[in-house]
């Protein structure tokens, strides 16, 4: 039993899916038609100077709010907001639950063999390990950031000039 466990144990703590992949910052490239804009940063704790376009700015993923300005002499200044939405590389913490889920349903199983109850026990000892499998590695991801990533992931602005008659 203890040899059975052990891995177990090892898989549910080490699961954190979207950490291994994403870092808990995230690279955005900006363009802006006409080039040469001042791109500022209000993104949590990113710098508040981005660069002149075309740059790339790093924005930590699990800001919120968070947005950028880009501004140009003789043009209208212009704000972009991200949404900061799920990786979807956090589905890779549902594998570590469907294995402790598989095994607590199936030691429930077990307990019911000679039982002429329902199946209502293990598919709650299935739901439970679920739960209990994924937990660990998507409170890691959403500790670290990595859960999360900034839309939109590529800014492309067109700057309006401004009307130097008024």
């Amino acid at each position: 039993m203890r040899r059975f466990l052990l891995p177990l144990a090892t898989l549910l703590l080490s699961s954190r899916c979207a950490t291994m992949v994403n870092q808990a910052t995230e690279k955005i490239p900006v363009r802006s038609e006409p080039a040469g804009a001042v791109v500022t940063v209000d993104c949590g704790a990113a710098p508040m100077y981005g660069g002149v376009t075309p740059t790339t700015i790093t924005v930590p993923r699990a800001a919120e709010p968070c947005s950028l300005t880009v501004a140009k002499d003789g043009y209208a200044a212009l704000k972009v907001n991200f949404q900061r939405q799920r990786s979807r590389v956090t589905a890779g913490n549902n594998v570590p639950g469907v294995v402790a889920g598989t095994v607590l349903g199936a030691v429930a199983a077990l307990f019911m063999w000679n039982s002429s109850d329902d199946l209502e026990l293990p598919a709650l000892a299935f739901e439970g390990g679920q739960l209990l499998g994924s937990a660990p590695g998507n409170a890691i991801d959403r500790r670290t950031g990595a859960a999360y990533k900034q839309v939109p992931g590529d800014v492309f602005v067109t700057l309006v000039p401004l009307d130097e008659s008024s």
